[in-house]
């Protein structure tokens, strides 16, 4: 039936059977948008995005362990950001983010948690009742009969000038109960003196749907229905590479966003030459179109898994990342696997970026290599190599060794591995140009091996490194933080357990509230971060991990 076909008096989002419609009167949408009470009572209602993992502590861990529909489902396909809270995710996310966050002593104090059965929703929500005095308007009878569990917040084009329209999804249990309590809070907030003009809200599926004002909750009800953002194909795909959903989760179509963002911002390059702004967004937009993230616990860890999607990714193919091989007496690494393919795949399109911004790089570049002897992109490929490592060992990081002035006390330095004679020639030309720069020999410690070198405070931890053959990839903190390290382009760990009883008891000396900072800090077993490119995205993860 076509638009002309309908019964008279009847709009298209009316006939759609796939969702309702509650309109509230007020004045028509304006170009020029004030307060959005769409970010008001819809967010009031939907303030748990913003709490996260920490909100998700007071949830009934018995309660409601259905798998059930994302709040994607209730976002129109045409959504360029979105940002979800699930307080229903599957069994092992409810269980494992309670031991999680119950290994923090402070964190019920910060939650305001009596009893973890408490209804995180219903605190936060009479807060904001309160704050507007209605009586007979209460969480009890006016919210809680619909409240679902699953909220979501997006950002969708335009609907005038150029900045992205609100909406927020909220799941509902009962659709004649919602109507019911978002009519008394609406009617709550006119009482109080707050603007209802700018808020609307329609329903489709099991969510309502809350917009900026009551024609746009119909047309994004309605889209929804039609064809939602969890229909997406690419939504799909990119929240496929993050994996299975935790307890919170967004999505940004960063192409999209570039294209509203205003025009002539970047403005003049250095020395007044003129920007190729266009040029420079459609590469950006070309390397970073899409990204997604989630939130994930484990019993002992969290992990936020973010995948960034290319239209133009780089292939890098490399050998097992060389951190492994450190010793489990190390407290910082960081190792980059396949860098001269990297940076092989990669120069020319930084150096169109670069253009863009300054017409003269090329003769600054041209300047720089006269100046110093190097030769760019190909000592930068050598110097990467097929790995390159940085490192910091627990043996002599004491206070005393610290405080000693004297570098060769402390156990720290890099490890290059690639082709053997382009390394030391490089080795050779950068420590020559330090000593010149410096008017002394630079106090550094060299190793050789077969396919590189170490370069490290004293002789010691250079054979160390050059030998590398250590199992920190078999300890215990390493694998809490880093799965398939071998396999990763990047890996960063930093073994928090073996240097936290110095840095906790210096800053526990400055007294006052610190205790209870210390004691929040202290469960924590190690940070890791990794990432590795996988066919048309890079997907990291970044982990913190807690003593068991």
């Amino acid at each position: 039936m076509s638009d002309s076909e309908l019964p008279p008096g009847q709009t298209p989002f009316e006939a759609n059977p796939e969702h309702d419609t509650i309109r509230i009167e007020g004045p028509a949408p304006r170009s020029g948008r004030g307060p959005m009470i769409a970010v008001g009572i819809g967010t009031a209602m939907a303030l748990i995005i913003g709490g996260g993992a920490f909100a998700f502590y007071r949830i009934d861990p018995l309660h409601l362990f259905r798998a059930g529909p994302q709040a994607a489902e209730a976002v129109p396909a045409d959504a360029l950001a979105y940002a979800a809270v699930d307080l229903d995710p599957a069994a092992t996310q409810k269980i494992n983010a309670l031991k999680f966050l119950d290994h923090f002593p402070g964190f019920k104090d910060i939650a305001d948690v009596q009893d973890e059965r408490d209804d995180i929703r219903k605190s936060i929500i009479t807060d904001a009742l309160d704050s507007l005095d209605c009586g007979g308007v209460n969480y009890d009878d006016t919210i809680e009969p619909w409240l679902g569990n699953k909220f979501a917040f997006a950002a969708m084009p335009p609907a005038s000038g150029s900045d992205p329209e609100p909406l927020v999804a909220i799941e509902v249990k009962d659709r004649d109960a919602a109507k019911e309590g978002i009519d008394a809070l609406v009617n709550c907030a006119d009482d109080s003196g707050a603007s209802t003009s700018d808020f609307g809200y329609s329903f489709t599926g099991d969510y309502v749907v809350t917009a900026s004002s009551q024609v746009l909750a119909d047309q994004y009800a309605a889209e929804a229905s039609s064809r939602s953002l969890a229909d997406d194909s690419d939504f799909k795909a990119d929240m496929d590479a993050v994996g299975d959903p935790g307890v919170a989760s967004a999505w940004i179509d960063i192409a999209g966003l570039i294209d509203l963002m205003p025009r002539g911002m970047l403005g003049s390059g250095d020395f007044g030459s003129p920007v190729d702004e266009q040029g420079l967004i459609d590469l950006i937009k070309s390397k970073y179109s899409r990204a997604a993230v989630t939130l994930r616990f484990s019993d002992d860890h969290v992990d936020v898994v973010s995948a960034v999607q290319s239209d133009d990714p780089i292939d890098i193919n490399h050998g097992g990342n060389e951190v492994v091989g450190l010793p489990d007496s190390t407290v910082f690494a960081m190792s980059m696997a396949g860098g001269s393919d990297a940076v092989a795949q990669s120069w020319d399109d930084t150096l169109k970026a670069a253009r863009a911004v300054d017409a003269q790089i090329d003769d600054q570049l041209s300047q720089f290599e006269r100046q110093t002897g190097f030769n760019l992109p190909t000592d930068l490929e050598t110097l990467l190599g097929d790995n390159i490592l940085f490192a910091v060992d627990r043996d002599g990081l004491t206070p005393a060794a610290i405080n000693s002035g004297g570098p060769g006390s402390i156990n720290a330095g890099a490890r290059f591995t690639g082709d053997k004679a382009k390394l030391d020639a490089l080795y050779d030309k950068i420590t020559g140009l330090m000593t010149d720069l410096a008017g002394e020999k630079i106090p550094f410690s060299k190793a050789d091996f077969d396919r590189g070198l170490a370069v490290a405070s004293n002789d010691s931890y250079a054979q160390t490194l050059a030998d590398l053959d250590g199992d920190l990839g078999d300890s215990q903190n390493f694998q809490s933080v880093i799965s398939d390290a071998a396999d990763q382009d990047v890996v960063m760990f930093l073994n928090w357990d073996l240097v936290e009883d110095e840095i906790l008891d210096s800053v526990g000396q400055f007294g006052g509230g610190t205790s209870k900072v210390v004691d929040n800090i202290r469960p924590i077993r190690a940070f890791g971060v990794t990432a590795d490119t996988q066919g048309d995205y890079t997907v990291s993860h970044l982990v913190v991990s807690v003593d068991g």
